[in-house]
């Protein structure tokens, strides 16, 4: 498995390379590893028929090691005469089939297709020292002499560091020659001190072929020593591979050797066998010290979208939970099989100890929310045009309680739709239980403030007539229409493809009290003004698709002046407005305030513990807060009495919370 930053962009590429040769300017060569750490991969690609050319070879006793394996037919090349003499007097009587000759890799005297094998452990990266042009056309000339010498079905075989633009003139020359390319990671060269940045090592065996016209690249990586190399569909696969390689070493040097507090960092573990990312890590430092100096937290499939896994305050609390110094939070992702606790320990123990401050040396303690991996079944996956893929699936919670929930892969960390699942009465067959919607229970706590938003009604709590925007999985819709039966409610829904989900998968009902609309929310807003439509309340719960604004809901386009003058319109006097509003962005949630304090003058809201969330209740009247307020608590207590008489869980409301939990908004 490959253990990759999902996010690197704060750690650039100059940093990296400056950092590395600052601490490497004595012994480069070490970095490139010796026969040893290298004959993995050599031993594959040179056979003892071979003529070998190795370039640039320095003092470098690669050469030697080769003959004594059985690569005897070689020729050393370097541009430094002293160097050359010194090899040739410490092998040349003892190995008498190994030559080595002052040349210039830029002009080399050998005949056309005169080897089988060239070997470059560095040179290229020692002459390609930027993108000069002068530099470029260096190169070429140095790779046309390559491949002037080379027979074809000759491999040469580059051992780098692969900087960008090495990496980038390698394939696009050898590309263009149409030559096979196939990079493997040199792992076993990479070994360093602890103290050291252990930068990633690879050989790089570009094969001769004759070019044909039309004919696609073959491009392919050995992700682990000898592997099964995979295809790959173009030259960006392979610099994002080498790329998130270099930047992990960066990031694991510096988390060997300090905290970082301030950090999110996520990285992700991929299955070498399905090239699917199976695990996601998020590292958590702490401040404060404590005993446990390193450990590791599995979140159970199905947990990851709650808060205490899901958010960085939420991780920092578990952190603090679990009394640790640096905490590894590990997320199992869907659409991967994990058949034990113990597999999945097997699967990244070893990864996860290059998280580890340096000095830590202890067993690393392995936490969890119990004995296994948990339950994910997925039910249902989809596209919608308008969100994009999602998927349905019930997962196991604490009490072996099961829960079904919608969530958009465009944002897996929210859950869209939750939905309680129970036993039903009736069994199918003989033995086998069914599961349905249990629609007394409300998942999401919002909702429940929603429902509790009721007793801001002067007249009607008990039998409003409700405008919901937003349909979702179809919860908060179900639980109004079995509830409140002399309710009515109208649900407006953008995608057909959610109405179709609730339906089938959350028992959404649809009739005479409860009637769906596919339409766009703000046009149907304001068509209902235009003819004159009126509702004692309007809820809008709709997310928002971009999230690139900071704002989760709703879209900013609902919180226009103008929009929200016409839901004012839109309720009768004494009637209400609620709003989820879930917003990151300070400035936008500052506008969004000014926004609403200027339509509506009596305003409350209720923040939800742990959640980004906050309701807010906009009431048409004209009656001071204080009184609206007093009116509310009473009101209150007859919703909750009426509400304990129809539900099988009492202790979804608090009566005595209420105003402890309501903001004055002035």
């Amino acid at each position: 498995m490959d253990l990759l930053p999902k996010d690197h962009k704060d750690f650039g590429s100059k940093e990296y390379w400056n950092e590395f040769f600052s601490k490497q300017k004595s012994q480069p060569f070490e970095w490139y590893g010796e026969y040893d750490s290298l004959s993995e991969i050599l031993d594959k690609y040179i056979h003892p028929k071979d003529k070998v050319l190795v370039i640039g070879c320095g003092n470098s006793k690669l050469s030697a090691d080769l003959h004594d394996v059985g690569i005897c037919n070689s020729i050393s090349i370097d541009i430094n005469a002293p160097v050359i003499n010194q090899m040739k007097e410490k092998y040349g009587k003892d190995r008498p089939q190994m030559h080595f000759e002052v040349m210039d890799v830029f002009n080399l005297s050998f005949d056309e297709g005169a080897f089988s094998v060239v070997i470059d452990k560095g040179t290229l990266d020692a002459l390609l020292v930027d993108k000069s042009e002068e530099v470029n056309e260096k190169i070429n000339v140095m790779f046309s002499q390559i491949e002037r010498v080379l027979r074809n079905g000759g491999r040469y075989l580059c051992i780098s560091l692969l900087q960008e633009h090495v990496l980038n003139k390698l394939l696009d020359w050898f590309t263009d020659k149409g030559w096979l390319i196939r990079l493997h990671r040199c792992t076993k060269a990479e070994a360093k001190s602890e103290d050291a940045l252990a930068f990633p090592v690879y050989a790089i065996v570009l094969t001769k072929l004759r070019k044909i016209n039309g004919a696609p690249m073959v491009l392919e990586i050995v992700h682990n020593g000898i592997a099964s190399p995979q295809r790959c569909s173009s030259k960006k696969d392979i610099v994002e591979y080498v790329e998130s390689a270099q930047h992990y070493a960066f990031l694991k040097h510096y988390l060997n050797k300090k905290k970082m507090v301030e950090e999110d960092i996520c990285l992700e573990l991929c299955s070498t066998d399905t090239g699917k990312v199976k695990y996601r890590m998020f590292v958590v430092d702490r401040k404060q010290e404590s005993k446990m100096k390193f450990a590791i937290f599995i979140v159970v499939q199905g947990r990851e979208t709650e808060w205490l896994f899901s958010t960085p305050q939420g991780r920092q609390e578990l952190a603090a939970n679990v009394n640790c110094e640096r905490l590894i939070v590990v997320h199992l992702l869907r659409d991967n099989v994990y058949h034990s606790l113990k597999e999945v320990k097997g699967d990244i123990s070893a990864k996860v100890l290059e998280l580890a401050p340096a000095s830590f040396k202890e067993q690393v303690p392995i936490l969890s929310l119990g004995d296994d991996v948990g339950q994910r079944d997925i039910k249902c996956r989809g596209q919608s045009e308008l969100s994009g893929e999602y998927v349905v699936e019930d997962v196991l919670a604490e009490k072996d309680q099961f829960y079904r929930r919608l969530i958009f892969l465009n944002s897996p960390y929210i859950t869209q739709s939750e939905a309680k699942l129970m036993i039903a009465k009736k069994k199918k067959k003989k033995g086998s239980a069914k599961l349905q919607i249990d629609f007394d229970y409300i998942a999401n706590d919002y909702h429940t403030a929603m429902i509790s938003g009721l007793a801001f009604l002067k007249y009607k709590m008990l039998c409003p007539n409700i405008l919901l925007i937003g349909l979702g999985g179809g919860t908060l819709a179900m639980y109004i229409h079995k509830h409140f039966p002399d309710a009515s409610l109208e649900v407006v829904e953008l995608d057909p493809s959610i109405l179709d989900v609730s339906k089938k998968w959350f028992n959404l009902i649809t009739d005479n009290r409860l009637k769906v609309h596919i339409a766009d929310g703000l046009t149907f807003i304001q068509d209902a003004v235009s003819n004159g439509l009126k509702y004692d309340v309007v809820i809008l719960d709709v997310d928002n698709k971009d999230l690139s604004l900071g704002i989760s809901g709703p879209p900013v386009a609902f919180l226009e002046t103008a929009m929200l003058q016409n839901m004012l319109q839109l309720v009768y006097d004494s009637g209400l407005v609620m709003i989820n509003l879930a917003c990151r962005n300070s400035e936008l949630y500052k506008e969004a305030y000014s926004k609403l304090k200027s339509i509506f003058k009596t305003m409350f809201s209720r923040r939800i513990p742990l959640e980004l969330n906050e309701v807010i209740y906009c009431i048409k009247t004209d009656e001071d807060q204080k009184d609206v307020l007093e009116q509310t608590k009473d009101n209150y207590a007859t919703l909750i009495s009426f509400l304990e008489k129809k539900t099988t869980y009492s202790d979804i409301f608090d009566v005595v919370d209420l105003a402890s939990c309501l903001n004055e908004i002035t």
